[in-house]
């Protein structure tokens, strides 16, 4: 295992800042059966979430979700029971999108610093509402923000994807 000595360290760090934030947090898990030999989301005996190894234990992770789902039920996530906050209503600063459209077109990627990334490409996803371009490489590995639509961009991605208010 290549990471047993920092095993989702990050989680941990997420359920402090969000503890300290005055958060309720449910849903530990307990460490038994994983391959590890540290991490710094265990509190007591306990993971502070579900982790999922989809590296080294890709076989276990149904059964981990299952169980997961069930004792956040148990915890009472949806009857309101259990130590969570109670629900509250957003007011939404935008308009929610109501049509995605999407176009399909064989473009060839322009050169980026991975080799990987220039036989990929990149696939758009455009905010009509901020009129921004969020780029994601298609091995998910880098990302980049340009202004205007994606065909301004043609040449980065094979796949642009437009969300209208």
């Amino acid at each position: 295992v290549s990471y047993s000595e920092n095993y989702a360290d990050a989680s941990g760090e997420l359920y402090d800042v969000f503890e300290s934030l005055g958060c309720s947090m449910l849903g530990a898990t307990s460490t038994d059966g994983y391959l590890h030999e540290a991490s710094k989301a265990i509190r007591g005996d306990k993971f502070c979430g579900l982790l999922l190894d989809e590296v080294n234990q890709e076989e276990l992770t149904g059964e981990r979700v299952k169980n997961w789902v069930a004792a956040l039920i148990g915890e009472g996530l949806l009857s309101g029971a259990g130590t969570a906050a109670p629900a509250v209503s957003v007011q939404s600063p935008a308009p929610v999108p109501q049509n995605i459209e999407t176009e399909v077109s064989v473009v060839e990627p322009v050169a980026v610093t991975q080799a990987e990334e220039q036989e990929e490409g990149f696939l758009g996803h455009y905010n009509s509402l901020t009129d921004k371009t969020w780029w994601v490489g298609n091995n998910g590995r880098s990302s980049f923000v340009t202004n205007g639509p994606p065909e301004m961009h043609s040449t980065l991605t094979k796949t642009n994807t437009r969300i209208s208010p």
